[in-house]
């Protein structure tokens, strides 16, 4: 491990020792000291700075500046402000009363330092040390898992203005970095589409040429970057970083295009290309080139253009295990076992039972989860009466050991048809019966007869429902509730509800620091009984004793 030396802050004086020591007790930042040891980050963020230069700050340090940002759901200029003026929080960082050292732009240049990767290492530290002191970590553990949407604040964008969108982040990162090959650019290409003006009323075709003047630039700028003249020069780039992210932003203008536009049905500009249909446009598309994983979906009855935040939390101890951001239109049992891997691969421990909704309830889930000596609490999906008020699924009767099904007249049959994409088999009954049956006007409108779909995972759910109705099952179906005040912290008082930034990865960075904080405020529950206030009257101690503390 690298060696690094770390810049050494001035040393207490005796006026900052005399204020600290009448300041009474914080209630969280008071006792968060004494929970957690946070020098664990100057070893694991060694390798981020070299021995050579001025002496960075303390990774440990700045790891409680994030901390304590992310608590008051400040933002990088107002922790700036916050750090001067706040005698609390100097203390918890064992600055002197006068400091004034932390720029905003050091705050947001050491988040992208560590990125998402550190952070969550960082998590999972003080996970260890909880469990070390006895905090979490019991075997007969019950676990919660479920997830929330968050607001991406991404605008719903027509297709033209994302294709402009798009353009102009292609050719704005060449003027910043790249002042030759942008200087080529306007000389040999017509930029004059992303300025035109349509007029006050536009008819259709106005809006048709103008929409197809706009892709015929979209793709004569993709085409650029290929030219003999451009090739060689913009492949010598020497800043890799730079010319990466040019690659990249000429991809999402390319995806986008292909997303959003056909071929018209000329070769004359104004009608070279057409909006393609919203039906025909891929539901997965794009819906900014400036956030490139942001999609559109719905959860429960709310249309959102964002992220889900997947979270896995400790029942008996209400810590958070887990939180990951998933693409919004991702289903939210597609990861389960992903995410309780990776707490037991870490922290060496497994619960004794996952309790979640319907969504995680899959049969390969339960299937897996059992071998693994776990039980898996989930509702099964309603099956109810057929909507079309026909005979349910209820109402047939299946023999796994004959492999047949008897259907309410009698009939039993095994034929059938195996569905790799559903994982089941496709039941069907003889035509013949079935229109000559004196229930069909009760079982079935199909003239091919009535079909019955039993799934490959048909004992694990008959275990599972046979579990459902038991009293065990409802008393775990009643810990849900406390996932979901535990979302709520994290949506709504700790600002992940809405997205401060572009990119997944970047988001993720604020999903693990917001984690260790609600566990930091759980952990001082559950080592010291919280005191909602300050303890206005402090026992006496020394000013030794104090700096011992700092």
């Amino acid at each position: 491990m690298k060696q690094v030396r770390y810049k050494q802050l001035d040393q207490m004086s005796f006026a900052d020792l005399e204020v600290y020591s009448v300041l009474p007790e914080h209630p969280v930042w008071s006792r968060a000291a004494e929970v957690l040891d946070f020098s664990f980050a100057d070893e694991i963020c060694a390798h981020l700075y070299s021995g050579r230069g001025p002496r960075p700050y303390a990774p440990s340090l700045k790891l409680k500046l994030h901390i304590v940002q992310r608590y008051y759901n400040l933002s990088d200029r107002e922790m700036e402000e916050r750090v001067i003026g706040d005698l609390f929080i100097k203390r918890f960082l064992g600055l002197p009363v006068a400091f004034t050292g932390f720029d905003h732009s050091t705050i947001g240049l050491d988040r992208e330092r560590m990125g998402s990767v550190l952070f969550d290492a960082c998590h999972h530290y003080i996970l260890a040390q909880a469990k070390q002191k006895g905090l979490w970590g019991d075997n007969k553990d019950i676990w919660l898992v479920d997830s929330f949407h968050t607001n991406g604040h991404v605008s719903q964008l027509s297709a033209y203005r994302l294709i402009k969108q798009a353009i102009i982040r292609v050719i704005n990162h060449l003027k910043r970095v790249h002042r030759v090959l942008y200087r080529q650019l306007e000389r040999e290409l017509n930029l004059q589409p992303l300025t035109a003006r349509l007029s006050e009323k536009p008819t259709p075709e106005d809006l048709v040429a103008s929409f197809s003047r706009l892709v015929v630039l979209a793709y004569g700028l993709l085409h650029w970057f290929e030219k003999e003249t451009v090739r060689p020069v913009f492949w010598s780039w020497k800043e890799r970083d730079r010319q990466l992210t040019s690659l990249e932003r000429q991809a999402v203008l390319f995806q986008i295009l292909t997303e959003n536009t056909m071929p018209g049905d000329s070769d004359d500009p104004d009608s070279a290309f057409r909006k393609r249909p919203r039906n025909e446009r891929p539901g997965n598309r794009l819906l900014s080139s400036m956030d490139v994983d942001a999609r559109v979906s719905k959860k429960r009855t709310v249309t959102f253009r964002g992220d889900k935040i997947q979270v896995v939390t400790s029942a008996l101890h209400n810590l958070v295990l887990v939180a990951e951001p998933i693409p919004g239109n991702e289903s939210d049992g597609d990861r389960l076992q992903e995410l309780l891997q990776t707490v037991q691969r870490k922290h060496r421990v497994k619960p004794a039972v996952v309790v979640a909704d319907s969504a995680y309830g899959r049969g390969y889930h339960r299937r897996d989860l059992k071998a693994d000596g776990i039980l898996l609490a989930a509702p099964l999906h309603a099956v109810g009466d057929n909507h079309t008020g026909l005979y349910s699924n209820d109402k047939f009767h299946y023999d796994p050991i004959a492999d047949t099904i008897t259907c309410p007249a009698g009939l039993i049959t095994n034929k059938k048809n195996y569905n790799s994409q559903l994982e089941g088999s496709q039941y069907s009954f003889p035509k013949k019966f079935c229109l000559a049956c004196s229930q069909r006007e009760q079982c079935t409108t199909s003239e091919h007869g009535r079909r019955i779909f039993i799934s490959e995972y048909y004992n694990e759910f008959q275990e599972a429902k046979a579990f459902n109705e038991t009293a065990q099952a409802r008393q775990l179906f009643k810990l849900r509730n406390s996932v979901e005040r535990k979302n709520n912290e994290l949506k709504n008082h700790n600002g992940l509800g809405d997205a401060r930034t572009h990119t997944r990865e970047r988001r993720r960075v604020y999903a693990k620091i917001v984690s260790i904080v609600v566990n930091l405020k759980q952990f001082v529950k559950q080592s010291n009984r919280l005191t909602l206030g300050f303890v206005r009257k402090r026992p006496p101690c020394s000013r030794m004793t104090i700096l011992h503390t700092l």
